[in-house]
């Protein structure tokens, strides 16, 4: 009896080891990618154009408000940094977006009397800084529409040529404060990049150069400066977090 247990026991062992040969291996389950977030925190560069208006404004007392010269265009190229934290909620994105950008927007025009007119008076604008909300809706995953606003501030030189052959050339260089709004498109290209496109108006507040003025030159009570920016970027992602608050899922790339 014993040994009819012994070859029982025997048998069955061999069989089913068998059986489990012939049975097919179940394939270890992949990871599902999950959708793209916008929630994190990112630095990239951008550069472009910018352009606008200008004139000088008399200080001097016995001209206050007077126009020195008449309107005049003023452009340029602008390149710099940016950086900026993103927090999606459904298809809404919420965030905040700052850049330091250089800048070479100038232009300047002939005073008009009843100041000299052989005198060229210029603005020029020489980096441009601002810091912004930013509220976005997501048409698709990957494509961000936006809206824009914030504070501004540049650096903005006057600079006056009294015989329009630059001898003898005066200017001042200020620090200037103002407002931004505007709106763009970011898309997102995968693996944490991803490339925009923005405009940006910006208007700076009142300014007063050459006070007290060099002999001979009159104040700058002051020295308006509107301008539009078009400017295109790429990004990257470094984080997937929100000011380390929240963060957004990781997107599986295969």
């Amino acid at each position: 009896m014993k040994r009819l247990v012994i070859a029982l026991s025997t048998f069955f062992g061999v069989a089913g080891a068998a059986v489990a040969a012939d049975l097919p291996v179940k394939a270890m389950p992949r990871a599902i990618p999950v959708s793209y977030s916008w929630t994190g925190c990112y630095v990239g560069v951008a550069g472009g154009g910018a352009w606008g208006r200008s004139r000088h404004i008399s200080g001097d007392p016995a001209t206050l408000g007077v126009n020195i010269t008449n309107d005049y265009d003023i452009s340029g190229g602008i390149v710099g940094v940016e950086y900026g934290c993103n927090w999606q909620t459904g298809s809404w994105v919420l965030g905040t977006e700052s850049d330091f950008s250089w800048t070479n927007l100038r232009g300047g025009a002939n005073n008009i009397a009843p100041f000299n007119t052989g005198s060229i008076s210029n603005t020029r604008e020489h980096w441009l800084s601002t810091s912004r909300i930013r509220v976005g809706f997501l048409p698709s995953e990957q494509l961000l529409v936006y809206a824009t606003g914030g504070v501004a501030t540049a650096r903005v030189e006057a600079l006056v040529d009294p015989t329009a052959v630059g001898v003898a050339v005066v200017s001042e260089s200020r620090t200037r404060w103002g407002w931004t709004a505007g709106a763009g498109a970011e898309y997102a290209l995968g693996n944490a990049w991803s490339v925009k496109a923005d405009y940006l108006y910006v208007r700076l507040n009142n300014k007063a150069y050459l006070n007290p003025p060099p002999l001979g030159f009159a104040i700058r009570g002051n020295v308006p400066v509107d301008e539009h920016v078009l400017r295109i970027g790429l990004n990257y992602k470094f984080t997937n977090c929100f000011f380390l608050f929240s963060c957004g899922a990781v997107v599986a790339n295969y």
